[in-house]
């Protein structure tokens, strides 16, 4: 286990000697806790495949999520080989150094994604290091991303080579994120900067679009959410402005579906083979634009954790309903026949079909 050096830095006198020592620990392949000026992030160098490794182990982050690469300056993304059109460029001029990150196609169809820090301490090490870092906010994938150092010290002291302790100047709000590689621009994640603000600079409505997130939940999101987000799916397969995802109240995480699901699911031409369990986090929750549960304790779970999102949070059967019913649940097959899963399926399916074009 790595000891933890805290450099205490001011921002009304930075203290370059520091600044070269956070720096050495990230050309050594260590990892560094620094402030950004929208969350403190975990720096690590992007070209060390060791160091990028631990990075996704301590973060507990699946490795089908790749990081964004944070650079000094915007000639730095020539190494990278991406087609940068007058748009993208634009952007950069506008928004960078700023919290802002920019997805790009390299000439081997690779999506890259770029962002230069504003923050002086980040950009300072970065300029320091001379390297193109992975700089993911410094939390536990789905938890809380943290504004200050003290919450960085509780979970990452004696874990991490590093960690610049200021009195932080971070908004709290992550980085915006637009994928620039298809049209219209897809605004995967608003942050300080937001789809409305961009159309309004290029003057063109339409020009950059909200990515949608929908969330299907049930209780171990091994059947039911499985299910819904299959068919959700499939049919919104026309939609590159819509994802979806699914998770459970009391999901433990990274199980497969159940066997009956997956049949039921093959008899739709759809693969759920590869779904693994989710427990829903807040995380989840706050990224969500549309939520679909399946019983109303499903409902009730999600707005104890955050009460203020009542009006996207809707059992399935009841959205948009004008049928008169009563009975909105969908009950869990869990333990049940094949025969009691086909059911679950084909009610899924024919709420799914209803409420697609109001998506």
């Amino acid at each position: 286990m790595p000891k933890t050096k805290i450099f205490k830095i001011d921002y009304k006198k930075i203290d370059s000697g520091k600044i070269k020592q956070s720096a050495e620990i990230l050309a050594s392949g260590g990892l560094l806790a620094l402030p950004t000026d929208t969350v403190y992030g975990l720096a690590v160098n992007s070209r060390n495949e060791e160091a990028v490794k631990r990075l996704y182990e301590i973060k507990r982050r699946p490795l089908s999520k790749p990081f964004v690469i944070q650079i000094s300056s915007v000639d730095k993304i020539d190494e990278y080989n991406v087609e940068i059109n007058e748009d993208a460029k634009a952007l950069m001029n506008k928004f960078w150094p700023g919290p802002l990150t920019i997805i790009l196609k390299s000439k081997n169809e690779e999506k890259l994604a770029f962002r230069i820090p504003q923050d002086e301490i980040a950009l300072g090490v970065l300029k320091e290091c001379g390297l193109p870092l992975y700089v993911p906010s410094a939390n536990f994938s789905g938890e809380p991303a943290p504004r200050g150092a003290q919450d960085v010290i509780v979970s990452f002291d004696g874990i991490i080579e590093g960690i610049i302790e200021v009195k932080s100047k971070a908004s709290g709000v992550e980085s915006a994120i637009i994928d620039l590689t298809q049209e219209p621009y897809l605004v995967l994640r608003e942050g300080v900067i937001g789809t409305r603000q961009l159309n309004k600079e290029f003057s063109a409505e339409g020009k950059f679009l909200k990515l949608k997130n929908i969330l299907v939940v049930c209780t171990g999101n091994s059947c039911r959410s499985v299910m819904a987000k299959g068919l959700l799916k499939k049919v919104l397969e026309h939609r590159k402005d819509v994802t979806v995802d699914s998770a459970g109240t009391a999901a433990i995480s990274g199980f497969s579906p159940t066997k009956e699901t997956i049949e039921v699911m093959q008899r739709q031409l759809i693969d759920v083979s590869g779904e693994r369990s989710k427990h829903i986090t807040l995380a989840m929750i706050k990224r969500a634009d549309l939520i679909f549960v399946m019983q109303t304790r499903h409902k009730d779970y999600v707005l104890d954790v955050m009460p203020e999102i009542s009006d996207k949070v809707f059992l399935l059967r009841e959205y948009k309903d004008s049928s008169g019913r009563t009975n909105f649940e969908v009950a869990d097959p869990i333990g049940q026949s094949l025969e009691v899963y086909k059911r679950v399926a084909e009610e899924i399916k024919k709420e799914v079909l209803r409420i697609k074009d109001f998506i």
